[in-house]
């Protein structure tokens, strides 16, 4: 089961590293094409658009795994059919507020040309939101192939339809008109084949819904989502309020945050919260056990060699991607960096999959005013870099709640939960491939050529010293040669 889970994570990951891939490249295209107010405004409105989107899907995309595994068979087309029909009714509330609010989004970011934009923007936030749970569904249905296609596909019709209106002439408008034909044809595709060829028998679902009970589960989520955008949001608003444009530009380059949860973590926890409710529901709580265990493991060998050579190579790292004039921004960076370790973990999930989304809405209302307070008293205290070591020290902590709420769900020890050991080990080979990459960092005139040799040679070196050290099981060489069979053109060993 466990090689099951890792293929299918590893279609979700692949996909994830192509969306990741464009999203890096668009925004260095979309400079190039728009002048820096317009590029501006389109930040702005993915901006509202994002905490839109984020809070006013009411967690019902992730309901859908859960609900899966726990309703009769004959309601699964009830969950299906009732999960499009409220996230089409939020995404109409959405458009409503996004529409009406125009003018007011416009006066509060200091931009009247919002004014015009948002309206059209909102149609398209209408129907992203009407579309989200889709792919939700084909991954509770094991269909993960069908989901990474969608992806792709979707990814490429996104650039072109984006693209094409700048290239044509249109503009900042014809950008916003491309965003809305893209979540147009996305809305239509997605639901279409859900509602018509995703297997399911809708004749008399209404009799068989059971609404409540779903937006019960889901109100938690919502307002994990909320309390979460509050504490980000505010951290950087008191920041941005209390330094200079320079210096907020500064401490945002720093905040970049390398995304390892997006592409891995996520990927792994979505296949988890498809995985383990049966298991959960049939009191398998061994398996559950050995499986969070088991993806811990995966991740670290990914998570902690990442964040050993960006913490000893940032200076580097920064300096190539955003020149020497953002120098300062490399100590705001190492802060950010420790939140990286924590990627490894996939402990928000477990709650969801015994049907208790209530112990994420404690964690995170609990996180959101540690992170408040923090946030407020560091900047007052320490200056500058207060909001990231606010930031930091609310994640560990909500780690740590995190982990004494899994322990007791699971009824396991920390050690049994977690591969301590081996995590130690992973963390001395990624040590000994840093000092080794050190010395192949300045052997060019070249900074950019020098970050790719240091990353080489510790890439290298990382896994002479992982394989003596048993860091590498032999499922994980069956599944390095398994993907890489598919990704290379070799025929396996």
């Amino acid at each position: 089961m466990l090689t099951s889970l890792s293929d299918r994570a590893g279609f979700l990951v692949a996909a994830n590293l192509i969306k990741y891939a464009v999203g890096f490249i668009m925004p260095m295209v979309l400079v190039r094409l728009l002048s820096q107010s317009e590029y501006g405004s389109y930040q702005q409105m993915i901006l509202i658009g994002g905490a839109a989107v984020g809070v006013l899907t009411l967690g019902l995309p992730t309901s859908v795994y859960y609900f899966y595994h726990h309703v009769e068979r004959q309601r699964v087309a009830a969950l299906v059919a009732q999960t499009t029909l409220l996230l089409c009714v939020a995404g109409l509330l959405a458009s409503l507020l996004v529409f009406s609010g125009a003018r007011h989004f416009a006066a509060s970011l200091n931009n009247p040309a919002l004014a015009a934009l948002l309206p059209l923007y909102a149609v398209g936030l209408a129907l992203t939101i009407g579309s989200e749970h889709c792919l939700h569904v084909m991954i509770s249905q094991d269909r993960y192939g069908l989901a990474v296609l969608f992806e792709i596909i979707e990814t490429v019709v996104r650039v072109l339809t984006l693209l094409l209106p700048l290239w044509l002439g249109y503009g900042l408008t014809g950008l916003v008109a491309g965003v809305v034909l893209y979540a147009a044809l996305r809305f239509l595709v997605r639901n279409g084949y859900l509602l018509r060829r995703g297997g399911l028998d809708f004749a008399g679902w209404r009799g068989r819904a059971f609404a409540r009970r779903q937006l019960a589960y889901c109100l938690p989520v919502a307002l994990v989502s909320l309390s979460t955008l509050v504490g980000a949001t505010f951290n950087r608003a008191i920041l941005a309020m209390s330094f200079s444009p320079a210096q907020y530009a500064v401490y945002a380059v720093g905040a970049l945050e390398i995304p390892l949860d997006v592409i891995f973590q996520a990927s792994v926890a979505n296949v988890l919260r498809a995985s383990l409710p049966p298991l959960v529901r049939d009191g398998n709580l061994v398996e559950v056990v050995r499986i969070l265990r088991e993806a811990t493991r995966k991740l670290s060998i990914i998570v902690l060699p990442s964040f050993v050579f960006l913490f000893c190579h940032s200076a580097q790292f920064i300096q190539v991607l955003f020149t020497s004039s953002y120098e300062d921004s490399v100590h705001v960076f190492r802060l950010y960096l420790w939140l990286m370790p924590l990627h490894m973990l996939v402990l928000s999930t477990v709650p969801h999959v015994f049907g208790m989304p209530k112990l994420n809405l404690y964690i995170a209302l609990a996180t959101m005013t540690l992170l408040l307070v923090l946030g407020y008293a560091l900047l007052k205290t320490v200056g500058f870099y207060g909001p990231a070591i606010a930031m930091l020290l609310a994640e560990y902590v909500q780690t740590a709640l995190y982990l004494l709420v899994v322990t007791r769900l699971t009824k396991a020890s920390l050690a049994r939960l977690l591969p301590l050991r081996h995590i130690a080990l992973v963390g001395l080979a990624a040590l000994l491939a840093a000092l080794v990459s050190t010395r192949a960092g300045h052997l060019t005139p070249s900074a950019l050529l020098n970050l790719v040799l240091a990353g080489a040679v510790f890439s290298v070196t990382f896994f002479l010293a992982a394989i003596p050290l048993g860091v590498f099981s032999r499922d994980d060489v069956r599944l390095i040669r398994r993907w890489a069979a598919k990704v290379l053109p070799i025929a396996p060993g």
